[in-house]
């Protein structure tokens, strides 16, 4: 068998964003070459594009004239930054050890798109789990948020700003505030030998006004996370949901078909009876008189409207149950011949008709137990004689190793065939997690939720496949659908402050938390043992110590899986 190449599979994989980048990377070349970027006012280290202004700095003093504000401002935000950096850093220290004991006992979890580089970096557009244009909206505003932050900071404290400006490889990555370095951290050229008439009356930041500085970036973008969650979760309050069931498939030449009716339609109600879930469907479908017309409520693009439909007598029947998705391997489905996609009718003599009499059904077994499942695969009936496993994850109960469920309806004499997406149980959840916040789960759920995780799946707010289920209510009704565009934008602008907030509290130079690591190390060192130069020294090398820690760490645990399973 042929190894693969990890160098030739990546570049297969990304060859095009590699070429885009090279181009991008010529033409800075060309433009420094030919003073271009010079006259701009913008730099270049490699790639990276740094774009500065001198403007604003009116504005700056202005919402700097609050000084005592901003101070408090400051000092609340030292033991967020350091309960923050406590955080992250255990964090990271915990996976590693936690990767190093699965690569050990050989446990290591099979590479995902988790591990993927795309989803390394908060950037819209390249990283899967972000939305492009909320995630812009989120990341524009984190970056203004974060950048003048520390800006006004520094006029507060009578540090001069020497510009403002924006972060570019391809697109915004980040901004910056250029406060005066040497007035900032008391550098000085050495060539000068004294202080010179332009610096000898310009102030050096203490210690503790540097270390307001660089948190109030990262105060800032806590706030604004907390402000936009709360603005969030006000938003949904204000949205319900209209059903759970939609059609997924519609038969050529049906009732159904002739009316006009298509896929993503939502079922909202049978005559004057709401169908909010496929077991209510099911049981007003059956309750029909025979080969009378009735009324189906649906709402499509937005719009909730009604159809006539006349049932096909010829082809009377309902078909329901459950369909999985996936198959563990090594499990008795996987053994007994079962795929993804098979609708499962009945288990033994218990009919099933969706998701929930499945879980009912499997919570009342046992490892050893032979149970009967009946499927229907391209209308014909085939069953399966499976004896159960014990639970991978423990307890009493059987496992058959089926994942990924969905509940399926069929109705013949319509034409139909539907499926169900748990729109009230979302909705429920999310308005939930206010109320779990009041423990370490609540703050576990909102920090990976976008991503997929055993909680929810994942969720990334309400894009046109999922907000159809839903319609605004009281003061929102106006807002239409823009009602999800609010909260879309306000939870990818409290998610993207929180990440870049918990992400700037790592003890790694350049970021904020390695520079007020390596102050508040060096405040410590000078009290212990006095000599206040020589142990500014020897902070800035642990410092940088912890940062080529840090940095290792995260690229440890993102490439390990890769090497547990040979890329």
């Amino acid at each position: 068998m042929n190894e693969v190449n990890p160098l030739l599979s990546f570049i297969e994989s990304y060859w095009e964003i590699l070429l885009i980048f090279a181009v991008y990377w010529q033409s800075i070349l060309i433009l420094k070459k030919y003073g271009i970027l010079e006259r701009f006012n913008i730099s270049n280290h490699g790639p990276l594009l740094m774009i500065r202004t001198t403007k604003g700095q009116k504005f700056l003093d202005r919402v700097a004239s609050a000084k005592s504000f901003w101070r408090l401002f400051g000092d609340a935000g030292i033991p967020v930054m350091l309960f923050g950096m406590f955080l992250m850093f255990a964090l990271i220290i915990f996976s590693d050890i936690a990767m190093v004991a699965s690569l050990y006992e050989q446990t290591t979890p099979v590479p995902s798109e988790m591990h993927e580089l795309r989803n390394i970096f908060l950037i819209p557009g390249i990283n899967e789990f972000i939305p492009v244009v909320w995630g812009i909206i989120g990341l524009i505003i984190t970056l203004v948020v974060h950048e003048f932050s520390h800006a006004i900071m520094s006029k507060a404290e009578d540090i001069k700003v020497k510009s403002m400006g924006l972060i570019l490889v391809l697109i915004p990555i980040g901004g910056f505030a250029e406060p005066d370095e040497e007035q900032l951290f008391g550098k000085r050229d050495k060539h000068e030998g004294g202080k010179n008439e332009e610096t000898s009356h310009q102030k050096t930041a203490t210690r503790r006004q540097r270390v307001r500085i660089l948190t109030a970036g990262v105060m800032a973008n806590f706030v604004t996370a907390f402000v936009a969650f709360v603005l969030f979760f006000i938003v949904i309050g204000s949205i319900a949901p209209v059903s759970n069931v939609v059609i997924t498939d519609v038969v050529p030449g049906s009732p159904a078909a002739d009316v006009g009716l298509t896929e993503m339609t939502v079922v909202t109600h049978i005559n004057d009876q709401k169908i909010e879930n496929g077991s209510a469907f099911h049981m007003h479908i059956a309750s029909l008189p025979f080969g009378e017309v009735f009324k189906l409520g649906i709402k499509k693009d937005g719009k909730t409207s009604e159809v006539l439909l006349m049932p096909d007598m010829k082809k009377n029947g309902i078909i329901s149950g459950v369909k999985f998705n996936e198959i563990v391997y090594g499990m008795p489905a996987e053994k007994a011949g079962l795929v993804g996609g098979t609708l499962i009718t009945r288990i033994d003599d218990v009919q099933i008709y969706n998701t929930q009499d499945f879980f009912d059904f499997m919570a009342n077994t046992t490892p050893d137990q032979e149970i009967i499942i009946h499927t229907l695969i391209a209308d014909e009936e085939i069953n399966y004689s499976i004896t159960l496993a014990s639970n991978p994850s423990g307890g009493e109960k059987g496992f058959i190793g089926v994942s990924g469920f969905s509940t399926f309806f069929a109705s013949r004499s319509i034409g139909i065939s539907l499926g169900e997406y748990p729109a009230r149980e979302l909705l429920h959840f999310l308005q939930m997690i206010p109320y779990m916040m009041t423990g370490v789960a609540g703050w576990i759920i909102l920090l990976v939720l976008p991503f997929p995780n055993p909680f929810i799946g994942s969720f990334a707010g309400f894009n046109t496949s999922i907000y159809m289920f839903y319609e605004p209510i009281g003061w929102a009704v106006p807002l239409g659908v823009g009602v999800f565009w609010l909260a879309n934008s306000l939870l990818w602008i409290g998610l993207i402050n929180f990440y870049v907030g918990l992400f700037n509290c790592l003890p790694m130079l350049p970021l904020d938390g390695g520079h007020v690591f390596r102050d508040i190390l060096h405040s410590i060192l000078a009290r212990l043992f006095g000599k206040e130069e020589r142990m500014g020294v020897i902070a800035g090398k642990v410092a940088t110590g912890f940062a080529i820690l840090m940095l290792a760490s995260l690229v440890f645990m993102i490439i390990a899986p890769k090497l547990a399973s040979g890329f």
